[in-house]
C-alpha cells in the first residue's frame, strides 16, 4: 500500500511539474518565435516607428528567424547584442528540448482527476507572478537578467538595433501576456476536466 501511495505522488509531481512547464512554454514560444507578436508590440511604443516601419519589420524577421535556426544576424546588429541573442537562443533552445520532455511527461502521467487537481495549483501559483510587474523595472534590472547572465550584454542602447524594437515596456506587456494565458490555459482546464468528471457515468 505505501509502494502504491509512493508511486501515485511519484508519478503526481510529474504530472505537476510537467503540466506546468508545458502551459507556460506555449505562451512563451508564441511570443519569441512569432514576428507578429513583436510587430504588434510596436503598437505599444514609438521606437518602431522611429527607426521605420519597413526597417523595423525586416529586422524582426530576420530576429524570429534566428532565433528558429533559419538565418544569421546581418550587419544591423551590434557584436555586442549579436552574442547576448546567441546566448538568448541557447537558452531557447534548451527550453524547446525540455518541453519535449515534459510533454512526454504530461502524455504519460495524464488523467482527468490529476489535470482537475493540479491545473487549479498552477492558476494560483502562475497568477501570483502577476506581482512583478508593478516592480518590473527592477525585477528585469536586478534579478532576472544578473540571475540569468554572468555579463552586461543585455544592456542595450541607441546603437543597438534592439533597443528599437525590444524597449522594457516591450518586456513588460510579453511577461504579462505569459503570465495570464498561461494562467488561462490551467483554468480552462480545470473547468473542462471538472465538468467531465461531473458526468454520471455511462451504463
Amino acid at each position: 500500500m505505501k509502494n502504491l501511495s509512493l508511486k501515485e505522488s511519484i508519478i503526481s509531481f510529474l504530472f505537476f511539474v510537467s503540466f506546468l512547464y508545458v502551459t507556460f512554454f506555449i505562451p512563451m514560444s508564441f511570443s519569441t518565435y512569432n514576428s507578429g507578436w513583436f510587430k504588434f508590440m510596436c503598437n505599444f511604443h514609438e521606437r518602431c516607428e522611429r527607426k521605420g516601419v519597413e526597417k523595423t519589420n525586416l529586422a524582426i524577421d530576420q530576429l524570429t528567424g534566428y532565433f528558429l535556426h533559419q538565418n544569421k544576424l546581418d550587419k544591423r546588429w551590434t557584436k555586442k547584442e549579436k552574442l547576448h541573442l546567441e546566448e538568448v537562443r541557447v537558452m531557447f533552445d534548451q527550453l524547446a528540448k525540455t518541453f519535449l520532455i515534459m510533454f512526454l511527461l504530461f502524455i504519460l502521467t495524464f488523467n482527468l482527476r490529476r489535470l482537475k487537481k493540479f491545473s487549479l495549483v498552477n492558476f494560483f501559483i502562475i497568477i501570483s507572478l502577476l506581482m512583478v510587474l508593478p516592480f518590473f523595472k527592477t525585477f528585469w534590472r536586478d534579478i532576472f537578467h544578473p540571475l540569468l547572465f554572468d555579463n552586461n550584454l543585455w544592456r542595450n542602447n541607441r546603437f543597438d538595433f534592439s533597443y528599437w524594437i525590444m524597449p522594457r515596456k516591450f518586456f513588460q506587456i510579453t511577461v504579462a501576456f505569459i503570465i495570464t494565458t498561461s494562467a488561462m490555459i490551467n483554468l480552462m482546464a480545470f473547468l473542462s476536466s471538472r465538468k467531465i468528471l461531473k458526468r454520471p457515468p455511462k451504463n
